[in-house]
């Protein structure tokens, strides 16, 4: 790799970033064991993924609605385990921060969690957007039901090929500030085939294993019809969540890509391995859910 100063400059940002997100989660969580009088609330709904399919968009669309208020960090992952061990392929290796799992059965954590929504009316919604909930196993999503057992869930795919190819140019764009083209074909694809890139395309897992305690209670949403009709897409979370859809009426904006990367084609060998291997996925959302995803 090239290493030239800007790509070393970002290489070290990135860096630093991770490890001051880590020390202040730390020094959160601590505080929140003895600060019992923090103003604390419920979230009302959860976004759970997947990544890469505009769960930023309707993060940053929904905040813009009087009725909504939404913790200024986006993702908070309080049900979710990161250990830190992603493997990358290329470049050096920057671990994500190494957290402890939080325990759903201790007051100190759930006070943490909650201050988040803390600074929220009660009249107003308040929801998490964390997109590696997907991920959750059933053991945990069992932990979630009982302690919110009455969350709304909303969970957006995009068709699983392109999904894991944006997740790979966004990861070569923010470690390195680099193209895709500047890296040989037989990296991509070892990139595009990780394990930690495939489980966030098995649509069908995930929704088996939350439909096993919130079957009722998801809204489905596509990546494709946020491109192509965004107003559209807004009034049904609007409808679903209980809210009036009249303000997004009013906003422009709404067709704006955010957290977006440069665009670049997908290899023949990037799409071919990623299609046999989701072929089943495929099958899985046109039985499902009526949906077909064109090359």
């Amino acid at each position: 790799m090239d290493w030239n100063a800007k790509r070393l400059a970002q290489y070290v940002r990135l860096r630093a970033r991770v490890k001051y997100n880590g020390l202040c989660r730390e020094a959160r969580v601590g505080y929140a064991r003895f600060a019992y009088w923090m103003p604390v609330r419920d979230p009302d709904f959860l976004s759970i993924g997947a990544p890469r399919a505009a769960s930023t968009w309707l993060y940053k669309r929904l905040s813009l609605h009087p009725d909504v208020c939404l913790p200024k960090r986006k993702e908070i992952h309080f049900f979710d385990v990161q250990d830190g061990r992603e493997a990358y392929v290329y470049g050096p290796d920057v671990r994500k921060p190494m957290f402890k799992p939080l325990d759903l059965d201790n007051p100190a954590h759930w006070r943490w969690y909650r201050s988040y929504f803390g600074r929220c009316n009660s009249n107003k919604l308040t929801g998490d957007f964390t997109p590696d909930y997907s991920l959750l196993d059933v053991d945990r999503i069992r932990d979630v039901k009982a302690h919110l057992p009455n969350l709304k869930l909303i969970y957006t795919m995009r068709n699983p090929v392109t999904r894991a190819w944006s997740s790979v140019r966004k990861e070569l764009w923010w470690r390195f500030r680099m193209y895709p083209h500047e890296v040989n074909v037989d990296t991509l694809v070892r990139m595009a085939m990780r394990p930690g890139v495939l489980v966030r395309g098995d649509y069908a897992s995930v929704i088996a294993r939350w439909e096993t305690f919130y079957k009722d209670q998801i809204l489905y949403l596509f990546f494709d019809d946020i491109l192509e009709h965004p107003q559209e897409v807004l009034h049904r979370v609007c409808n679903f969540l209980g809210l009036d859809p009249s303000p997004f009426d009013a906003l422009g904006g709404h067709s704006v890509r955010v957290n977006d990367v440069p665009e670049e084609s997908i290899p023949g060998e990037v799409r071919d391995a990623l299609e046999i291997y989701y072929a089943a996925q495929a099958g899985f959302l046109a039985e499902k859910f009526g949906r077909s995803f064109a090359r």
